[in-house]
């Protein structure tokens, strides 16, 4: 008999109302944890808003293309994201999760204004030298077939491991010295805010330097999604069917400015944001190059 718990809501959560449990809700230490249940949260006939996507699309560089950006449907799931998050049976200490990983597969288009279903899933916890790990799988289907995919891998550090590196995701080399730059920008906290208010992320780790300090940080740090979705909002943005994938390496510590670099290796396109005055590859994307 599985242990598995599957709910089905009537309509998509409004995530604020997840805040207050997602921060202070207690949980066990890490390192009590055994084999935690999946949970996945289910919800149908969810509308495509045209106004919400635009917004979206203004905040993160897509700017007024006709296609609806690669990275907005992680945004219809984000309030079940919170959902899982809040609820009891979710072992683990929302704050101190780090987003190591995006794996984001495109199998068809979405229209705008059309109706969509959404599971979200808390899944394949693994134990890790660092610390334990998880999937957060979101399926969106769409006139009775899968349009878009994603796996989100996250980890909770075993307390002694909290200050080691070790467990996060290989350092990529250097941007090669001829990839293209494709463009270079200030992030700020109003960056952070501006991508909260259309994503529903309102981590206080990303909007507030207090808040960030008080959970371990040494200020606020930049959205890993604004940084992917504002790393694709360029030419080339991979045409649907498309699997994304991605690497968040090192937090963009605001205020910064960036550079978005392009370039090809080993038949995939790959994408990357650096920090300008280091040059410290903060988080890297690639997908086939055609």
């Amino acid at each position: 008999m599985t242990n598995d718990l599957h709910v089905r809501l009537r309509r998509s959560p409004a995530g604020w109302r997840s805040y207050a449990a997602v921060m202070l809700r207690a949980r066990p230490p890490v390192t009590d944890i055994g084999s935690p249940r999946t949970i996945t949260l289910s919800v149908q006939g969810l509308r495509l808003r045209v106004h919400e996507a635009e917004r979206y699309s203004r905040v993160c560089g897509f700017g007024s293309q006709a296609a609806l950006p690669v990275t907005y449907p992680h945004v219809l799931a984000m309030p079940l994201h919170l959902r899982i998050f809040a609820m009891p049976e979710f072992p683990l200490r929302p704050m101190g999760l780090i987003h190591l990983t995006n794996a984001i597969e495109t199998t068809g288009e979405m229209r705008r204004g059309q109706l969509l279903d959404i599971d979200v899933s808390a899944r394949d916890y693994r134990r890790t030298d660092a610390g334990l790990a998880f999937d957060m799988v979101t399926e969106i289907r769409g006139d009775g077939r899968v349009l878009w995919r994603e796996t989100c891998c996250f980890l909770s550090r075993w307390r002694e491991s909290a200050q080691r590196p070790a467990g996060r995701p290989p350092r990529p080399p250097k941007a090669p010295k001829d990839a293209a730059l494709l463009a270079e920008l200030p992030v700020s906290l109003r960056t952070a805010w501006d991508y909260a208010r259309v994503s529903s992320d309102f981590n206080p780790i990303h909007l507030s330097d207090r808040a960030a300090r008080f959970f371990g940080l040494r200020g606020a740090i930049a959205h890993g999604m604004w940084s992917l979705a504002r790393s694709l909002a360029l030419p080339t943005i991979p045409a649907t069917p498309a699997r994304i994938e991605t690497q968040f390496l090192t937090p963009v510590q605001l205020p910064a400015k960036v550079a978005i670099k392009e370039w090809t290796a080993d038949g995939a396109v790959r994408r990357a944001l650096c920090d300008v005055r280091t040059g410290r590859v903060h988080m890297y994307a690639w997908w086939a190059s055609d």
